[in-house]
């Protein structure tokens, strides 16, 4: 690639008023005839009063597009100083994850790999596989460190979908022969560096879409893309020591794993009945199977969904994009939700939050089916933890046969997010947190001694952050210390019970 220097202006420099309306409807929004912008000159969306900026210029420096690496993928690292893309012919690209400016592409011998992750707390290294070995790559000096070689596989792979635990412990990945038939489905324990568990499938399984570990680690998923009631068929939700907790014949459609509000892990998918000729989004349970419909939308256009905003639980991220039927549209035709990135809440049905248009287009009369057309320029929305940016890439509708066309773009809705109903309450069983959200610290109040009590203050993932609390009567103040942007959970116990649980969240 080459190294082409272009000045972004920095992102916190995106915002716009408070006074911005957050789009919550369900009406039809056409997408307005925008020109492309140039690279690092950020426009308002006219429709949904987001703010976008482009980012790559892929025909500019000669290579085949630029884009989000996939929609399941968290694209941006620890501390979100750098950003992960993709090209067509497979090479790995960082970007500065503020700026937004390139900073290199990594060695050849990383072009193509599938399963490629950031490591969960360290920003300067991720997680990879290749062939039949699990590597961690330093993104500042190119080394590679060999963690794990499967001896008994040729390939290990989640083929390209799946994901590690949050806590970056698991990773759950099917073993391959020399000729591509699956051997076993297993589940790597980094702490350990051992398989933990497996399941032998060769006389079960010839193919399959992917294999996940759920962000907790708590399970293990296998979708095999059909609509077939019974064993290795549909989706199949195991335990980490492969026994099966339930299967459901879902079919084909796009799903992640993330967070309800609560931390409950769950599965959110795009299901098509074909009695009623729609799309359901819907979530599950991946502990009980539990179900519930989302949201309905038409079989005109297909969709990605992405769980990435772990730091905002409870939102799933959806791009969609016109189907191979629908080859033209217009303002008379268009249909709610159509080209368009919105957030959708996993507890109440119905609720959006819509940000933009993407203005990418992959089938038309001249790229009218899968084999004609270019999958690249399906927009992928990635979000940030928090959800206050998210990544997408875009044709903007010009030279749509052509890969190079397409380019990364930044929707950011920090400004719109922040102003929303979706912001924690401040009363929480019995205990008052204010400010919060808060930018240094915050204060709890409750009516009982704190002076005694043990407060602690948990990450998404569970993880003990902050112990040491300053407290005096019936107060006690939070300092925001090291504590990176995102929702943390808090934990009061009074005389050895648990007697208040609350969120709060940092800025």
């Amino acid at each position: 690639m080459k190294r082409k220097i272009t000045l972004v202006l920095s992102a916190a420099i995106f915002s716009f008023s408070i006074s911005a309306q957050l789009i919550t409807n369900h009406n039809t929004i056409t997408q307005p005839a925008v020109a492309q912008p140039a690279v690092g000159v950020p426009f308002i969306d006219p429709r949904f009063n987001s703010t976008v900026i482009r980012i790559t210029n892929a025909k500019e420096s000669g290579i085949p597009g630029v884009f989000p690496d996939y929609s399941k993928h968290q694209a941006w690292n620890a501390d979100e100083s750098l950003m992960m893309l993709r090209s067509g012919n497979g090479d790995v690209h960082i970007y500065n994850g503020v700026t937004y400016q390139y900073i290199k592409t990594f060695p050849s011998s990383v072009s193509g790999v599938q399963d490629i992750y950031w490591h969960p707390t360290n920003p300067q290294l991720l997680y990879y596989a290749m062939d039949n070995t699990f590597n961690i790559i330093n993104e500042l000096t190119d080394e590679v460190t060999v963690l794990h070689t499967f001896p008994e596989y040729a390939t290990v792979t989640t083929r390209a979908e799946g994901n590690m635990s949050n806590d970056g412990r698991y990773i759950a990945l099917c073993g391959y022969d020399t000729i591509w038939t699956p051997i076993d489905f297993l589940v790597y324990d980094l702490v350990l560096d051992s398989v933990i568990s497996s399941l032998d499938v060769r006389t079960h399984v010839t193919e399959f879409d992917w294999i996940s570990i759920s962000p907790l680690g708590n399970h293990v998923v296998v979708d095999y893309a059909d609509k077939i009631v019974g064993r290795y068929h549909g989706v199949e939700v195991y335990d980490r020591q492969f026994n099966l907790v339930w299967q459901k014949p879902l079919g084909s459609g796009h799903s992640d794993m993330g967070l309800d509000s609560d931390g409950t892990e769950v599965l959110i998918m795009d299901v098509y009945d074909d009695d009623l000729n729609v799309y359901y989004i819907k979530k599950f349970g991946l502990s009980d199977s539990s179900s519930i419909t989302l949201l309905t939308l038409s079989q005109e256009y297909d969709m990605h969904e992405s769980c990435r905003s772990m730091s905002r639980p409870g939102w799933v991220y959806v791009s969609t994009f016109d189907f191979v039927g629908r080859l033209t549209d217009d303002d008379a035709t268009w249909l709610p939700f159509e080209d368009e990135i919105f957030a959708l809440n996993m507890d109440t049905p119905g609720k959006v939050e819509r940000l933009a248009h993407h203005h990418s287009r992959r089938y038309s009369p001249t790229a009218f089916d899968s084999g004609n057309s270019i999958y690249e320029s399906e927009p992928h929305a990635t979000p940030n933890r928090t959800g206050t940016r998210i990544l997408f890439g875009s044709n903007w509708r010009i030279n749509i046969d052509s890969i190079s066309s397409v380019d990364a773009y930044i929707c950011n809705v920090g400004s719109l997010i922040t102003s929303s109903e979706n912001i924690l309450p401040e009363n929480q069983n019995g205990i008052k947190i204010s400010p919060n959200p808060f930018k240094t610290e915050t204060t709890i109040s409750c009516n009982f001694d704190l002076t005694h009590a043990n407060i602690t203050v948990y990450n998404i993932l569970g993880q003990s952050i902050k112990s040491r609390i300053n407290r005096s009567g019936q107060h006690a103040t939070i300092d925001r210390g090291d504590m990176a942007a995102g929702i943390y959970y808090l934990k009061v116990l009074h005389n050895n019970k648990s007697t208040a649980t609350g969120k709060l969240i940092a800025q």
